[in-house]
């Protein structure tokens, strides 16, 4: 038995603010943003709330598996027993965001519930989901990250309206207790959930914030507040640790590894990460030129990106393997040796998260 993803989907407003038009509302300008962050532009949700981002990620992956299987939206909606919604800017603290999401997608019978690990949120969802389908025996789950950030926003203070944009990523869970009834999958192959770190450190600090609204010092608190330098020594160093980690307990090199899906918080952060794992940068998938950082729902996106921008060497890959056995009559794990994607991600709390996921 295994949790694999099945399909992923994700959702970005047309909406753009680019650094040219940030330098008209905050003290910068695009060359200092770039060089410091990477960001070219993030995206501004003003007609969709997060749970409503959340809900058309979700749809696309749905629709995907649904129409390769010749099967009905709805019907396929139908199936899934379990929602996971990972976010810091639900629309409500009651109901929860999960459970809203699921009345929007027409799932009027379902598990639902909400984690908030700020930007480690998406990888701490997905070890639930993967804990809660075999425990549950649940067949089909959704696993979200949605963020409206832009809505805790300072846009006075540069050093972080600079950082944050809007978005949602989603992927599609499948129990394969057993072989009947599984779906063919959406993506190039299937991606199981094999091993997953997750550690915590208590922020004593305050190195990432974003107090309630009701808070006693509402004036001084309902924005996001960070302290950069900080974060990026917490990020630079925790990062490889949970590659270390991973790779003490299964037995992995660098070299098993096809590509790394890492949280998009800067890419000073991922070039660092990269060099102290020894990980080849080229194997590290960004998008924050595009997005910016979008804490929980950034993992998912560039997951779902990811597998877009290389279903070939995916592909190739599958293909590769596929020859082998037919001229052996066994499987070679020397002919592709890369099987694995790896994803790691960091936030507050101070949270950290590392998932491997096995190509198959």
């Amino acid at each position: 038995m295994s949790i694999d993803i099945i399909s992923t989907g994700r959702y970005a407003s047309d909406h753009i603010l680019n650094n040219d038009m940030l330098s008209k509302m905050v003290d910068t300008n695009s060359q200092w943003i770039v060089e410091r962050t990477g960001i070219l532009e993030r995206r501004i949700s003003e007609d969709k709330t997060t749970e409503e981002m959340a809900q058309m990620a979700c749809e696309r992956a749905v629709k995907k598996v649904a129409e390769l299987n010749g099967i009905d939206v709805s019907d396929m909606m139908s199936k899934i027993e379990l929602i996971v919604f990972a976010t810091v800017s639900g629309d409500t603290k009651t109901p929860a965001s999960s459970f809203r999401l699921s009345e929007k997608l027409g799932i009027r019978e379902c598990t639902c519930l909400d984690v908030n690990a700020a930007c480690s949120g998406f990888l701490y969802a997905m070890t639930v989901a993967k804990s809660m389908m075999k425990e549950l025996n649940k067949k089909y789950a959704l696993v979200v990250g949605a963020e409206r950030l832009s809505k805790y926003v300072d846009w006075d203070d540069r050093g972080t309206c600079i950082l944050f944009g809007d978005g949602a990523g989603a992927v599609l869970l499948e129990n394969t207790r057993d072989m009947s009834g599984n779906v063919e999958c959406s993506c190039e192959n299937r991606l199981e959930i094999c091993d997953i770190y997750l550690g915590g450190r208590v922020d004593d600090k305050g190195l990432l914030t974003l107090h309630s609204k009701n808070h006693i010092d509402e004036e001084n608190n309902r924005f996001i507040g960070m302290n950069g330098r900080q974060v990026y020594k917490f990020a630079t160093e925790i990062g490889p640790k949970v590659i270390e980690k991973l790779f003490d307990k299964t037995g992995l090199t660098k070299d098993d590894i096809k590509f790394v899906v890492p949280h998009q918080a800067n890419v000073r952060i991922i070039k660092t990460m990269a060099q102290k794992s020894g990980i080849e940068l080229d194997k590290w998938y960004t998008n924050i030129e595009k997005y910016g950082n979008t804490s929980a729902a950034s993992v998912p996106m560039a997951l779902d990106e990811a597998l877009e921008k290389w279903s070939d060497v995916l592909k190739a890959s599958s293909r590769k393997t596929g020859e082998n056995v037919e001229k052996t009559g066994q499987y070679d794990e020397g002919s592709d040796r890369a099987k694995y994607i790896l994803s790691i991600a960091f936030g507050g709390g101070l949270s950290y998260a590392g998932i491997l996921f096995k190509i198959k």
